[in-house]
């Protein structure tokens, strides 16, 4: 399979809807970038989401790989739809991507089962900016896009899938830091690289690299991968905010 570069701020040609980005997506690399502290500058080491590696290393996956590296983007967010359905008085939402989730774990692990229609269930989840908005609407739009991402990995065995699941955990926690600094200006100087250099931001960019190292590393079995995905989806809903 070649290595083509994964656009992952692109719109898939498919019926998902297409999550508005807050953000332009990063790089996921090592790399060195200039900290504001107290009037100061200092150059630090971020992780950061390097576009064409990542793609890279996603094509060089099965399909089975894939899948399981995109469910366990989605896992990670699931208990913050949960969050979402809750506070929009509609826990069976919640419940409902839950069993989508589980079936993309399900055909990754084998399973043979059609799962067509779970893509565009989960899609259709994708809360509107057109709704009324609260603090755990963003997270439902990247909760249930990265659900539907999942699933559309498998049926695609696209890399580009597998990506744009990844970028949900990604720009997830970028609105969660956001969220937590109401007066960031996000166009002053510096911002970005706040943002970037969270803990929140750090934690979900080293969360997907050991998740695409397990993948990679190709396991009998997706338990442990789904069972850290698990523990992560927990802390962060408790976390944040």
């Amino acid at each position: 399979m070649s290595a083509e570069p994964v656009n992952v701020a692109a719109s898939p040609d498919h019926s998902i809807p297409v999550v508005p980005h807050r953000r332009a997506p990063p790089s996921f690399r090592r790399a060195r970038h200039e900290s504001y502290d107290s009037g100061t500058v200092r150059v630090m080491n971020l992780q950061t989401y390097d576009e064409l590696a990542f793609g890279k290393r996603l094509a060089a996956l099965d399909r089975r790989s894939k899948t399981a590296f995109a469910a366990s983007c989605a896992e990670r967010l699931l208990p913050l739809f949960e969050r979402y359905a809750r506070s929009v008085e509609a826990v069976e939402l919640g419940s409902r991507l839950g069993v989508i989730v589980a079936a993309a774990w399900e055909v990754a692990s084998g399973v043979e089962a059609d799962v067509r229609a779970y893509q565009d269930e989960a899609g259709a989840m994708v809360p509107s900016d057109e709704d009324s908005w609260i603090l755990e609407t963003g997270y439902g739009q990247n909760a249930a896009a990265a659900a539907a991402y999942a699933v559309g990995t498998w049926l695609t065995d696209d890399p580009q899938e597998a990506a744009l699941a990844a970028y949900q955990v990604y720009e997830l926690a970028d609105y969660a830091v956001q969220q937590i600094n109401p007066s960031l200006d996000l166009n002053a100087a510096g911002s970005e690289t706040r943002i970037l250099a969270s803990g929140i931001v750090q934690s979900a960019l080293t969360a997907l690299d050991r998740a695409l190292a397990a993948a990679e590393s190709a396991p009998s079995t997706w338990q442990k991968l789904r069972a850290d995905a698990e523990a992560d989806g927990q802390e962060w809903a408790g976390t944040l905010p």
